[in-house]
């Protein structure tokens, strides 16, 4: 059930941050000033829809591309690899057309199941639609599962497709559903633990995300073979594509 493994995932992702914590506190902090100052500043200037409007375009779009520079550079240090801003960078600009199409593909499964579970309930009567309710709800959570595991699955492909890094991050929570459930448990114990204390949040909210993420999948993909073990100990890399 890889239950160990995923324990060491939670706490090789403490160290990390504990080893990395300057630079990733800066990474961190630069991803939240770019999507929540334009949000906040769009906020202000409601009143002026001409002003507001681009502020809010510009604070929600640095969300996903932010993300994906965070992933990029929490995947070296899960590597057990240095990193500069420049990486956080370099992050950015390789994969920031992709992160726009996963936000929107987010927006849009999120959209629709949602509907789903607010339409049957209201729409019919009997029991049943409770369970169909039920239904899309796992439906839901299960979607939410799967982007713990896809942003770093797509880094380690050498040709990155969207689809293929959501196929694969499917396979891989079907693989071991209850090592995919104490990473999930986890990756909310941190997420729960950052916001409630705020400055966790603004210093490691979401480099804590990135790292669980990336050590989790690596620590599987090495569990089953398809990368070497990526600490300093092992000998060798891999990549893993199709």
């Amino acid at each position: 059930m890889l239950i160990r493994e995923a324990m060491s995932a939670f706490w090789q992702t403490l160290k990390d941050t504990w080893e990395e914590l300057f630079p990733l506190a800066i990474v961190n902090l630069v991803w939240l000033l770019a999507w929540a100052v334009p949000l906040s500043l769009g906020s202000v200037a409601a009143s002026i829809p001409a002003l507001a409007i681009p502020l809010f375009l510009i604070g929600i779009l640095a969300f996903p591309v932010g993300t994906a520079g965070i992933y990029y550079v929490t995947n070296r240090v899960a590597h057990a690899k240095t990193f500069h801003f420049s990486d956080f960078l370099e992050g950015v600009q390789q994969y920031w057309w992709r992160s726009l199409l996963w936000f929107l593909a987010n927006l849009l499964v999120i959209f629709l199941i949602s509907v789903n579970i607010w339409f049957y309930p209201r729409a019919f009567e009997g029991e049943w639609t409770i369970f169909v309710a039920i239904f899309w709800l796992f439906l839901l959570l299960f979607w939410v599962a799967m982007q713990i595991y896809f942003w770093p699955i797509l880094i380690e492909m050498e040709a990155p497709r969207l689809f293929l890094a959501w196929r694969n991050a499917l396979y891989l929570i079907l693989a071991n559903p209850f090592y995919a459930f104490f990473i999930a448990s986890f990756t909310l114990v941190l997420l729960a633990a950052s916001v409630l204390t705020t400055l966790p949040f603004i210093f490691a909210g979401m480099t804590l995300q990135g790292l669980l993420g990336n050590n989790a999948v690596l620590i599987l993909l090495s569990h089953f073979g398809l990368i070497q073990p990526p600490r300093p100990k092992a000998t060798g890399g891999g990549e893993f594509g199709e």
